[in-house]
């Protein structure tokens, strides 16, 4: 009920807008919840886009009509900015009506950035970077769920900061590295209220509950209409047997559930990837919404929790909160394409259409994978979303697969540290070059430094994850800052990682769409939605504990990870693809301590495989504070050889261990130390 009364105020702000082209900073607020307002169709001067630290050697030649250094990516780690003023940069700089409506970062620093509103001498914000994106500093910055480091790093901040003539952005040396700063614009005429450190209270009243929405209530219906229909069946399908749900009058589905019932757990990836969901609206020859039921709810492969504002997949079922309406009639169409019967619990929840003919755009939403490649000169540029007519486009669903991990320098160009270097790309209306452009593929769903830790929040997710090296499932919804178009969208990542490597993307693309516009990605044929993965083994060393599987307890010494990839070349050599990476550091007592797990109780031979590098060190090794090795040599005269090397014999019983490793301080002696694995061999 508690959730009910906030969506009943949301309706009623969102319904009392002001018709004179005023727009309170509450109304725009509201906007963060309002999914309705998406399929109106947009306004002349509506726009949205993307300042960032893109790599700015990216270009495009007007007079030629070709693309330079499109793979470039350097982005963050030169200075990126579009101008400088003595030692400051101008981050972005743009004229209103309109406001900020994201801001995000990989590492913000202490430098300040300052926020110059209309022309203002004085800057309506001027603080450290990394203050941005912090509760405590200001009234407007102050509520936890639009503003927040998600836990797989990667600083957001959701508040609208608005103005009506301009906005500059000023940063000081040091205040940090990357940065995206999502705008909308609004009408010519609207007159818009600007943002304030210290809101109104009205203003704090919308944050507030939007605040408290986000934090008690996702998984609930964003808006509420005063007698919504209701529509609940069980479907039962056969192999190859497919059922519709009709909905017929000027109608629209606020709400669509599915409940996935008596599937075991070992089949739901293979059933909720080869059961597809098939929506046509208005007696139209192709459906608007083409997907596997599963992907369409924004997860993937399986059933994996999660909770968005939109979407999510949880104990009770899958939810869907996209607004889709429709002139005469709906078609909802489900096909279970798998060997195995199966069984769903629908329920829509429908009513009044309340747009005007033609003045609003029908929901679209495809799953697709590897189409339409672009031409040569825009490699690393895949495939998104092409589209021509009026609409919204409101984000996407990315299911990755990525076995081997690590990097790709034999074919990934300048994005070959990781599979995510790729940066999203939005053309609209027929822009030559993109107003959205972005840092990285991470940096675009939300997080930073390919940290493949689940999050879950109000726009984004990372639902399902396999360590960068096996599946990762990622959304990021655009509600507030979707973008609209007036005659075309075209929306592109770039993949550096080729399938052959194997890295292969599918992807949901979700956008709204007038009735005459085109739609130009079709079906799927079924033998390519499931398995068409590459398999690839991970080679693992037998009776071994790898380096990163070793809990770090403790370092004295410098910079330690269990979680660094060796080059490429070393895969077949190296278990897991990963090492146990660690410095000394002089004028400490430098002293790594480790901990890891022993199923058995015996006598065992132990052996390192260490991988030797230029920068080198000499080690001691303890096992449970008993001298295994001294001076155990990780020098090479090239860079990463592996080399096994015997450390001793010892006896050991079942359950956890501990591994010290101390620096030799040797003159001469680097200070590098990878650990691949300790071999343990049953000795009787």
């Amino acid at each position: 009920m508690k959730g009910y009364l906030i969506l009943v105020v949301f309706a009623v702000l969102i319904s009392c807008a002001n018709k004179n082209g005023e727009l309170s900073y509450s109304e725009v607020v509201e906007r963060m919840v309002d999914l309705k307002r998406l399929a109106q169709l947009p306004e002349k001067g509506e726009e949205s886009g993307m300042f960032s630290s893109y790599d700015r050697k990216s270009k495009y030649n007007d007079l030629s009509g070709t693309y330079h250094n499109w793979s470039a990516n350097d982005d963050g780690l030169t200075p990126q900015y579009i101008r400088k003023e003595g030692d400051n940069m101008v981050l972005a700089e743009m004229e209103g009506p309109g406001a900020i409506v994201r801001i995000w970062s990989a590492n913000p620093g202490k430098g300040h950035v300052k926020v110059f509103i209309d022309g203002n001498e004085a800057p309506a914000i001027d603080m450290p970077f990394r203050d941005y994106f912090n509760t405590s500093t200001l009234p407007a910055f102050s509520y936890s769920n639009l503003v927040y480091e998600t836990s797989a790093r990667g600083f957001n901040n959701y508040v609208p900061i608005t103005f009506q003539e301009s906005i500059k952005i000023v940063a000081e040396p040091e205040w940090g590295q990357y940065y995206h700063f999502n705008y909308v614009t609004f009408p010519d005429k609207t007159e818009v209220e600007v943002f304030k450190q210290n809101p109104s209270d009205e203003a704090k009243e919308s944050l507030q509950r939007v605040n408290q929405f986000f934090e008690n209530d996702l998984g609930q219906r964003p808006s509420v209409s005063s007698e919504p229909l209701l529509i609940e069946e069980t479907i039962a399908l056969q192999p190859e047997e497919k059922q519709s749900l009709v909905i017929e009058g000027k109608r629209a589905i606020s709400a669509f559930n599915v409940e996935v019932n008596n599937i075991p757990d070992s089949l739901k990836e293979e059933v909720l990837r080869k059961t597809i969901l098939s929506v046509t609206w208005d007696n139209d020859n192709e459906p608007a919404i083409w997907s596997p039921l599963g992907d369409f709810f924004g997860s993937a492969p399986g059933y994996n929790h999660y909770k968005t504002l939109p979407m999510g997949m949880t104990e009770e079922g899958m939810y869907s909160f996209w607004y889709m309406p429709f002139e005469s009639l709906a078609n909802i169409e489900i096909q279970n394409h798998s060997d195995v019967p199966v069984e769903y619990r629908i329920s829509l929840k429908h009513e009044e259409n309340p747009f005007r003919k033609n003045n609003y755009g029908r929901f679209h939403a495809k799953w697709h994978r590897d189409i339409m490649p672009v031409e040569e000169e825009r490699w690393p540029d895949w495939t998104v979303l092409k589209t021509r007519g009026e609409g919204r486009f409101v984000g996407m669903f990315l299911s990755v697969w990525n076995p081997k991990g690590g990097h790709c320098v034999q074919d990934g160009g300048e994005g070959q540290h990781w599979w995510g270097e790729g940066d999203e790309k939005f053309f609209v209306d027929g822009e030559e070059f993109p107003s959205t452009y972005g840092t990285g593929t991470e940096d675009y769903f939300g997080y930073a430094w390919c940290v493949p830790n689940f999050f879950q929040h109000a726009y984004h997710s990372q639902n399902y994850t396999e360590d960068n090296m096996g599946h990762q499932s990622l959304n990021r919804w655009q509600i507030i800052d979707n973008v609209p178009f007036q005659e075309s969208f075209e929306a592109y990542m770039e993949k550096y990682f080729p399938n052959k490597w194997p890295t292969q993307y599918a992807t949901v693309a979700y956008w709204y769409l007038n009735s005459k516009g085109e739609d130009l990605i079709g079906t799927t044929p079924v033998d390519q939605l499931y398995g068409y993965e590459t398999p690839y083994d991970v080679y693992k060393a037998k009776n071994a504990v790898d380096g990163e599987d070793m809990k770090i307890l403790k370092n004295t010494g410098g910079w330690a990870s269990n979680d660094v990839f060796v080059k490429e070349t070393l895969y077949n050599k190296v278990s897991g693809h990963k090492v146990l990476i660690w410095f000394g550091r002089k004028n400490d007592e430098s002293v790594l301590t480790t901990s890891f797990s022993l199923p058995h109780n015996g006598q065992y031979s132990v052996t390192v495989n260490k991988v030797q590098t230029k920068d080198g060190g000499l080690f001691s090794f303890y096992l449970n504070d008993q001298l295994l090795k001294e001076g155990v040599d990780f020098r090479s005269s090239n860079d990463q050889v592996p080399v096994m090397e015997k450390l001793g014999l010892v006896k050991l019983e079942e359950g956890e261990q501990q591994l010290k490793i101390k620096w030799d301080n040797t003159s001469g002696s680097g200070k590098r130390m990878m650990l691949d694995y300790l071999k343990f061999e049953p000795v009787k």
